[in-house]
């Protein structure tokens, strides 16, 4: 039942027929409120109000029924409309039907008068769904046909049977340089847009087995051979009963060339970093005399070892960087502490161990290299926590510091000094195994012996074996 009370219009000329009517539509459960009319002027006015149903006496001394549905539909108003009389022929019920009336009754069986109301009221909902569904089809395919025909976008729509082209718009023509005759009504095969054969085949299969495709980029060619980059989406729809492919297809060739050229233009600027970088090591090697080399070393074996260990290719950018950075801080300890030939004094190592406070304070405004400072801010912390500037420990020492310190210290050990001849490979392994747990990561230790013993870094050894000798060369009279 209808939350608020129904609209009733009462169609006769008998006050007493229409209580009864009222009555049984009470009895039926229904809140009503009414007017009762009986001429067509009373009858015209009332429809000005749009009541929710009409309840109309076959015929009445100045105006009849036929003539009421007459002029609802003059009036262009969908309203329920039940024909109650005392007595009316076959003919004549057929006629009020045929004219628009949802139903008729006879006077003595008003007690049907409920259900009739019920299923009148249930028809017009049904009408007015159908009304507001057309309604917002008819919209949405307005929409959709200016869409069709003004998008810059190709759109087409082909049967999914066969593939034959059944409508192109504007854009489709521009991008394609196919004109609707030479398009429309022949198959997709006959009029190839693709320029790749297996995006072809990969753009139907996906159609055919999901219903649609998503964004998907793809090379196409117009009439005249040029390539050009586009976005397709496509969608299973029916038209004309037949399930068809509704295909939009965005120019994004611009867009990628620009992308290219952002990219082209963020690699040369890497490089230009990456060559600044390596031009401040070879500074660094050229003002300490007595590690030349060691920087290119130890960058070679830390970025292997970060590799045999499974690091991610872009975090191994940031190691390499701080790798070659590793002493950078050493440039703000003067010549006599960096230079001195003999031991340090007390406060001559305190000045050298801030020199990774110093490459914090260097690297950590450009914001480029802050993801490489791990190294050289952290290459001098200890496992066991007894390291420096911060004397963090465990896995609190960044894993870039930590692979770091293992093969700084391989190198340096195994090099010549003015002050002490460089080690052998034994003693070197010896030592770093002796102190896997203390200044070094001992799980990465374990990696480090492994890899040496495949012979990981036996390029680096030559290396340095190669520069050691020549070393001796130079000091040869």
């Amino acid at each position: 039942m209808p939350e608020t009370p129904l609209q009733v219009l009462i169609l006769e000329d008998r006050p007493a027929d229409a209580e009864l009517i009222l009555y049984e539509l009470k009895r039926s459960g229904y809140e009503y409120q009414h007017t009762r009319v009986d001429t067509q002027p009373d009858y015209q006015k009332a429809l000005l109000a749009n009541p929710d149903i009409i309840l109309a006496d076959y015929s009445l001394p100045q105006f009849t029924a036929l003539q009421a549905l007459n002029l609802l539909k003059e009036y262009g108003r969908d309203i329920p409309f039940i024909v109650i009389t005392g007595t009316i022929s076959e003919e004549a019920a057929v006629e009020t039907m045929k004219q628009g009336a949802t139903d008729y009754l006879l006077k003595d069986r008003l007690s049907r008068l409920g259900q009739a109301v019920d299923r009148a009221l249930q028809q017009k909902a049904l009408r007015d769904e159908k009304r507001r569904a057309d309604e917002a089809l008819r919209l949405s395919e307005d929409k959709f046909s200016k869409a069709f025909y003004i998008s810059p976008d190709a759109i087409s729509i082909n049967r999914l049977s066969d593939g034959q082209y059944i409508e192109i718009n504007e854009g489709f023509a521009r991008l394609t340089g196919y004109h609707p005759a030479q398009v429309v009504g022949r198959p997709s095969l006959s009029v190839n847009i693709w320029a790749d054969l297996d995006q072809n085949a990969a753009f139907h299969t996906q159609i055919r087995q999901q219903g649609e495709v998503k964004n998907m980029e793809g090379t196409f060619q117009r009439q005249s051979g040029e390539i050009w980059i586009g976005l397709i989406s496509a969608r299973v729809i029916e038209v004309n009963h037949e399930a068809s492919v509704l295909t939009i297809i965005r120019d994004i060739t611009e867009r990628k060339r620009a992308e290219v050229e952002l990219q082209r233009a963020h690699y040369d600027l890497a490089a230009a970093y990456d060559a600044t970088i390596e031009g401040w090591s070879r500074v660094l090697d050229l003002r300490d005399k007595e590690t030349e080399g060691h920087t290119q070393r130890v960058t070679e074996m830390a970025v292997r070892l970060a590799q045999e260990l499974g690091m991610p290719p872009d975090q191994i950018i940031h190691l390499r960087r701080g790798t070659l950075l590793h002493d950078i801080g050493k440039m703000a300890i003067p010549d006599h502490i960096l230079q001195k030939p003999g031991p340090l004094t007390e406060e001559e190592w305190k000045e050298m161990r801030r020199h990774p406070e110093y490459a914090l304070q260097m690297l950590y405004p450009i914001e480029y290299l802050r993801p490489a400072l791990d190294i050289p801010y952290c290459h001098h912390e200890h496992w066991d926590g007894t390291g420096y500037p911060r004397a963090i420990k465990g896995e609190e020492i960044p894993l870039a510091a930590r692979i770091f310190t293992i093969v700084d210290v391989w190198d340096a050990l195994l090099s010549n000094r003015p002050y002490r001849k460089g080690g052998t490979e034994e003693s070197v392994l010896l030592y770093l195994a002796q102190y896997a747990g203390t200044y070094f990561d001992p799980n990465l230790i374990q990696a480090f012996l492994a890899l040496h013993q495949k012979g990981t870094f036996k390029e680096t050894q030559s290396s340095l074996m190669a520069y050691q000798n020549a070393q001796r060369n130079e000091q040869t009279p």
